[in-house]
């Protein structure tokens, strides 16, 4: 399969009719963009590629940078091939003045996915082994966090975290309506109570994007499983942080897209 700017292929392990079979998966591009506004570096958002000049113009309106067309004086992507980097200078009077800059970096056209998990793998820790999780015991945790999803049952608008120990035991559990500081809860309520090398998974009730696997490597948890897909900068992050990655976690199947030797009976 040839890529696109907005998907990708990898190789995966597939849990079909009880067994794991070898197979190619499509996956959706993960990438940074970085938006300026009157020259200032104003925000890094993760992406697709593709809209780019659109996705910052909504933004910089949700972010009450700007109030209506009119306050768009240019708006431009930076000239290089797939630089992932677009240009906002506003017009008009009564401009609301730049808030404080959400993530800054430096950079002459914009970061790349390369660029930034290079600049993550600076920064985590080496990973641990870990417990060899069975086929079916991934299965049964994805059951338990759903279970576990108490506020969910109740409004249907919530993410959750669990993070399991080598024995299966479930050592924190945490609901948010962001999936990302679901699994900060859940981390945190560990690296509280000192319990957080005890960690061996990390199930996701979510989409899981570069920064759930990065939250993970952070916390030396070795196995992450999610209920839906990842994105090709979290299994690129993951193959490179020895990290164990796992998709579509469902009643009866499952995907893995990095092992590490942690699937047990994988080969």
């Amino acid at each position: 399969m040839t890529a696109s700017r907005e998907t990708t292929s990898a190789g995966v392990w597939r849990l079909i009719d009880g067994e794991l079979r070898c197979e190619e998966a499509v996956l959706i591009v993960e990438e940074p963009l970085e938006i300026i506004v009157d020259g200032e570096q104003y925000a890094v958002v993760m992406r697709t590629p593709g809209d780019d000049l659109p996705l910052a113009a909504g933004f910089c309106l949700a972010e009450g940078l700007i109030d209506s067309r009119d306050n768009l004086g240019s708006i431009q992507a930076c000239e290089l091939e797939d630089a992932n980097q677009v240009s906002v200078v506003r017009t008009g009077d009564n401009l609301p003045p730049l808030r404080r800059v959400r993530l800054a970096i430096a950079s002459s056209c914009g970061l790349c996915g390369r660029d930034m998990v290079d600049d993550i793998m600076k920064r985590l820790p080496e990973m641990r082994a870990g417990s060899p999780v069975a086929v079916a015991d991934i299965l049964a945790l994805g059951r338990r966090l759903q279970e576990a999803q108490r506020h969910f049952r109740t409004t249907g608008g919530t993410h959750a975290a669990a993070l399991f120990g080598s024995g299966g035991e479930m050592l924190s559990v945490a609901e948010d309506v962001g999936r990302h500081n679901a699994l900060d809860k859940a981390i945190g309520r560990l690296l509280l109570s000192g319990q957080l090398s005890e960690a061996n998974v990390a199930a996701l009730s979510g989409r899981c994007s570069f920064e759930m696997v990065q939250k993970a490597a952070r916390a030396g948890i070795p196995i992450v499983a999610s209920v839906s897909a990842p994105t090709y900068m979290a299994v690129d992050l993951a193959a490179r942080a020895r990290v164990t990655l796992i998709g579509f976690v469902r009643r009866e199947t499952l995907t893995v897209y990095v092992d590490h030797g942690r699937v047990a009976g994988l080969r």
